[in-house]
């Protein structure tokens, strides 16, 4: 009896250098918050995956489905996959994440920017969030990966769940370790002493080493100023507002011509309100910390020690 006939494996779809090109370009202006580049000129599959993700990354979740661009075949499988998982009821999501391929770059840039607002307006419980977080930590592409290592070691940090902490970490493997570690060492602060920090106090623009439990309140909101109006704070919160530069090595005590200019700016902002807050030039001196991602709300205790952190991803949108 003939040996049965062997079947020939699916084929690997590498895309041209061009279309790796084009879409490491779309990423990187993404994650910086840049205006996509032009669609470059791609032909066949190359052009629907650059399609796809472009889709991806002009996705508004609370404004419907995404279309599929793919025809037939793996990808569009895939799609369709997503397309269902993202209509799908609450009890079939675990197992839709689960189950979910991320091989193409678009489909986990659009799982992300779908799961980020479920989390943001708590429709996930931390079961849900953590399976969500999960499935783009062990696929896709290394941008979605960091994004959703930074969301559940935030997320981690702020639930003071140091097993969440070891599981992270485990399946981050070495390429995030550095990350990881930060992470660690704001495990450390949590229940001890108000680090130091070397600010200018505005609007006098005066310079001091103070301890967290030393700025005259008992939360500390570490964000920069943005364009707008200030934001309103709740009573006992001081307010840390890092350098857009933050060109200074932490142990200088004067400020170069370029971060005093901006510091006065500061003070022009801050004046005409009676506000008061604290200009930190330095981030090395948070990235030391571990304090990688603003906004920060950082909870004193009443004996000064730091209660809790509360960063990035896991920062209420209101100090």
């Amino acid at each position: 009896m003939p040996p049965p006939a062997m079947q020939t494996p699916p084929a690997i779809v590498v895309p041209a250098p061009a279309s790796q090109e084009a879409e490491n370009a779309l990423l990187e202006a993404f994650d910086w918050g840049q205006p996509l580049p032009s669609a470059p000129k791609l032909k066949g599959s190359a052009a629907l995956r650059y399609r796809w993700l472009r889709a991806a990354a002009t996705f508004d979740p609370a404004q419907g489905q995404l279309a599929n661009p793919f025809a037939t075949g793996r990808p569009r499988s895939e799609v369709e996959a997503l397309r269902s998982l993202l209509k799908a009821p609450k009890e079939q999501l675990a197992a839709g994440l689960k189950t979910q391929a991320l091989q193409e770059p678009g489909t986990a840039l659009a799982l992300w920017r779908w799961g980020q607002v479920q989390a943001r307006t708590g429709t996930f419980d931390a079961g849900f969030r953590r399976a969500w977080e999960d499935r783009l930590l062990g696929a896709g592409p290394a941008l979605t990966r960091g994004y959703a290592l930074r969301h559940a070691l935030c997320w981690a940090l702020a639930e003071q769940d140091e097993d969440r902490l070891a599981s992270v970490r485990a399946t981050a493997g070495e390429d995030f370790a550095e990350i990881v570690k930060g992470f660690q060492r704001l495990f450390g602060l949590l229940g001890g002493p108000s680090p130091t920090l070397r600010v200018w106090a505005l609007p006098g623009l005066d310079y001091r080493d103070l301890r967290l439990d030393q700025m005259g309140a008992s939360r500390i909101w570490i964000c920069p100023l943005e364009d707008g109006d200030l934001p309103q704070l709740a009573p006992g919160t001081g307010w840390i507002i890092p350098s857009a530069a933050a060109g200074l090595d932490e142990r200088d005590a004067s400020l170069s011509e370029s971060l005093l200019v901006e510091g006065r700016a500061l003070v022009e902002r801050l004046r005409p309100t009676g506000r008061t807050a604290f200009f930190a030039p330095s981030r090395a001196a948070f990235e030391k910390l571990g304090l990688a991602w603003f906004p920060i709300l950082i909870d004193l205790d009443a004996k000064g020690t730091i209660g809790a952190i509360r960063m990035g991803d896991a920062a209420p949108g209101r100090p």
